[in-house]
């Protein structure tokens, strides 16, 4: 059988790879939230930053990618869930940098996004990734 690229879903394994590229695959190559990522991420979506973090309590996974922001919760037990935001609805964002209560915040028009407990090699990633271009 003939099968369009176009048509295929992204696998963990091109997730990991692209982790390798940003150098954060022995902070998150192995959580769980990359699975059910895998059946979100476009095939030729580009993933520019990852990063998790604790969001209303629990720990979630950030993903930015060309135009979307994704935010992935995995849990071991019960249900896990996928909030996704478009890039261009974000207002501002911001950073801190601390020993170990760093953090990320955006504003978008769905509301304000805060994460703590972010490591802190992630933060110049992730200014990186909302400066680039929105891709259309």
């Amino acid at each position: 059988m003939c099968y369009d690229k176009a048509m295929q879903h992204t696998t963990t394994a091109d997730i990991r790879a692209r982790m390798q590229e940003l150098y954060v695959y022995d902070l998150y190559g192995f959580r769980l939230e990359v699975k059910q990522l895998a059946q979100i991420i476009y095939p030729y979506e580009t993933i520019n930053c990852f990063a998790t973090g604790i969001h209303e309590g629990l720990r979630q996974m950030l993903v930015v990618t060309g135009y979307r922001i994704i935010i992935v919760g995995s849990r071991l037990f019960g249900k896990s869930g996928a909030t996704v935001i478009s890039r261009s609805s974000v207002h501002s964002f911001s950073t801190q940098k601390r020993w170990f209560t760093s953090s990320i915040e955006f504003e978008s028009e769905e509301g304000t996004f805060r994460f703590r407990n972010v490591s802190r090699r992630v933060l110049e990633l992730f200014e990186w990734a909302m400066e680039q271009p929105i891709a259309h």
